[in-house]
C-alpha cells in the first residue's frame, strides 16, 4: 500500500495486539466478528442450510422441522394457496423467513453489541490503544442513525435470504453442487480464486459507481455520514446500495457450477472483512492480499479513494490507491483526488 495521505502519527496509537487481554479479546473479537457476518447481511441461516447440505448430502438432506409446520397434502386447508408456493418453490417460506430473522438479530444484536460494548463503552478513555482515528466518535445522533439503519438493512436482508433459502430448499433451480468429483479436482480448485475475485471486484466496481457524483449525493453520502464507522457501519447505508451489493455477491449461484462450500466460505469471508473494515479498530491484515482495517477508514475519513474492500488489487489497476502527494475531500471525485500544489495555489490566491 502506497503511504498515506495526512500521514497519521502511529507512535500515538499502536496498532492491536498490545498485551494479553487484548489479544483475548481481538480473538474473541474476530471470532465473534465472523458469527456476526453471518447475520448482518441475513445470510446465516443460508449457510446453515448449505452446510448441513455438504454435510448429510443433498439425498439424505431433509428438514424434519418444516413438516411440522407444513402437513401432508391431505391435511391442508388451504391447498390452492399451497399449490401456488409449491410451483414458484416457495413452500415453508414464512417459517424459513421466521427463522432468518431472529437468528440474524440475535448474532446482530448479541455479537455487534458486544463490539461496540468492549470497545466503544469500555475502553472508550484509552482509545488511542485501538481506534484508527483516536480523536474521533460519532454523535449520539449519527450512532443511533448507524444502530438504526444496520438494524433496517438486517431485516431486509434476512427476508431475502429467507425467501433465498426457501427457493433452493424446495429444489429451485440454481448451479450449487456438493459433490467435487461432480465437476472435478481441477474446476474446483478454480473455482476458489475465481469467486474470490468475482466478489472483490463485483464489490469494486459497484463501490466506485456510488462515488460517481449522481449516485453519491443521492444514496452513498448517507453511508459517508459516519466518518468514523463502527461495527454496524457494515451495512449502515441506503437500503438501494445493500441490496445491489447483496444481489451482486449471490448471482453467481444462478448461472455458474459453484461448489456450495467455497461459495459460503467467500461469502462469510466478504461480510466479516466487511464489518472489520469498518469497525474502527486498528487491526494489521491477516493474509498478503488483504490490506489493514486503516485502508477502508482511510476510505472514510477522506470519501473518494480506496475503493476495494479485501484488496488493493483494482485501486493499484484504476490508480484509485490514496497517495500521500494527492489532496482528498468530499467534493473531489474521480478516486485520483487533486494535486496538493492546486490546493496550495487555491489558497494563496
Amino acid at each position: 500500500m502506497e503511504p498515506a495521505a495526512e500521514p497519521r502519527n502511529m507512535s500515538q496509537h499502536p496498532r492491536l495486539p498490545r498485551g494479553l487481554w487484548n489479544r483475548l479479546a481481538v480473538a474473541l473479537g474476530c471470532f465473534m466478528t465472523a458469527v456476526l457476518a453471518t447475520g448482518i447481511h441475513g445470510d446465516w441461516l443460508l449457510f446453515y442450510v448449505q452446510s448441513k447440505k455438504l454435510w448429510w448430502g443433498t439425498n439424505k438432506f431433509s428438514d424434519s422441522s418444516l413438516g411440522r409446520f407444513f402437513p401432508d397434502e391431505d391435511n391442508r386447508t388451504a391447498g390452492q394457496n399451497l399449490e401456488l408456493l409449491d410451483r414458484y418453490y416457495m413452500k415453508g417460506v414464512l417459517f424459513y423467513i421466521i427463522q432468518s430473522l431472529i437468528g440474524g438479530f440475535v448474532i446482530l444484536y448479541g455479537v455487534g453489541g458486544w463490539l461496540k460494548w468492549h470497545f466503544y463503552i469500555q475502553r472508550r478513555e484509552r482509545a488511542a490503544e485501538w481506534k484508527c482515528q483516536p480523536e474521533r466518535f460519532l454523535t449520539p445522533e449519527d450512532d443511533r442513525l448507524e444502530f438504526l439503519l444496520g438494524s433496517m438493512n438486517m431485516a431486509i436482508g434476512s427476508v431475502l435470504s429467507g425467501i433465498l433459502v426457501t427457493y433452493i430448499m424446495n429444489g429451485g433451480p440454481n448451479k450449487f453442487y456438493y459433490n467435487i468429483s461432480d465437476y472435478g479436482w481441477t474446476y474446483f480448485l478454480l473455482s476458489i480464486p475465481v469467486n474470490y475475485l468475482y466478489n472483490e471486484a463485483a464489490a469494486y466496481y459497484a463501490h466506485k459507481s456510488m462515488h460517481i457524483p449522481f449516485w453519491y449525493k443521492r444514496y452513498h453520502k448517507l453511508h459517508h455520514r459516519f466518518k468514523c464507522p463502527t461495527p454496524f457501519g457494515a451495512v449502515a447505508m441506503h437500503p438501494y446500495e445493500f441490496l445491489t451489493l447483496q444481489f451482486l455477491m449471490e448471482l453467481p449461484i444462478f448461472f455458474v457450477p459453484m461448489h456450495a462450500g467455497v461459495f459460503i466460505f467467500w461469502l462469510i469471508y466478504g461480510y466479516y472483512y466487511s464489518i472489520m473494515d469498518h469497525s474502527g479498530i486498528n487491526l494489521d491484515a491477516l493474509w498478503p492480499w488483504q490490506p489493514a482495517v486503516m485502508f477502508h477508514d482511510d476510505h472514510h475519513r477522506l470519501f473518494h479513494c480506496n475503493y476495494g474492500f479485501n484488496t488493493t488489487m483494482f485501486d493499484k489497476l484504476h490508480g484509485t490507491l490514496m497517495r500521500k502527494d494527492r489532496h482528498y475531500s468530499e467534493t473531489i471525485f474521480g478516486g485520483k483526488g487533486a494535486p496538493i500544489r492546486s490546493k496550495e495555489v487555491k489558497k494563496g490566491e
